[in-house]
């Protein structure tokens, strides 16, 4: 497991960390994955996709057309192809602009947050038991789809602010765990 997913995992594993530490340090994770694996070129095609760069009149036909050219950006990267996936879906509901566009990202990210929200499951079946690795999985999956998929793909989408954060750690006495 890479070092944010360890992080989430650690948070997801022990109660003393509330929902909301655990969805923070989900954000964290998914925004370490993307900036690793997501060429910003396959971002910007699909923000000219969804803001009708090139389609003014937003064409469904156009639009999908340029999502089958986007793929080849995407290859190599799960993350990414999620991305164009879920890009066909929307345009096929006939969904365009910016938020459209932020809702492709979040929804890809959330997929592969699921995804590896399995893999933390999987690696804590081996090291622990059942039901210590269900927990995980339950407040991990719990923490992900909490997540707005619009304000996610927006912070993710969003050059420069994709950067992974040091998740806040509490030293201080009054910064104890919430009541």
């Amino acid at each position: 497991m890479r070092k944010p997913w360890k992080a989430l995992a650690m948070r997801g594993d022990q109660h003393v960390y509330a929902d909301e530490q655990v969805a923070e340090a989900a954000t964290n994770a998914l925004a370490s994955d993307f900036k690793n694996e997501v060429k910003w070129s396959l971002i910007d095609a699909l923000k000219a996709v969804f803001t009708g760069r090139d389609n003014s009149l937003g064409l469904r036909e156009i639009a999908l057309q340029e999502l089958e050219e986007a793929r080849a950006l995407a290859a190599g990267s799960v993350f990414g192809r999620d991305a164009v996936e879920w890009g066909v879906v929307l345009i096929k509901e006939g969904k365009f602009g910016l938020d459209a566009f932020h809702e492709v990202v979040g929804l890809a990210a959330k997929m592969r947050g699921f995804a590896n929200a399995r893999s933390v499951e999987e690696h804590y079946l081996r090291e622990s038991n059942q039901r210590r690795a269900s927990h995980v999985s339950k407040r991990i999956h719990s923490a992900i789809s909490s997540l707005s998929e619009i304000q996610l793909g927006s912070m993710l989408a969003s050059p420069g602010s994709a950067k992974t954060q040091h998740l806040k750690k509490h030293t201080q006495i009054d910064e104890g765990v919430p009541l």
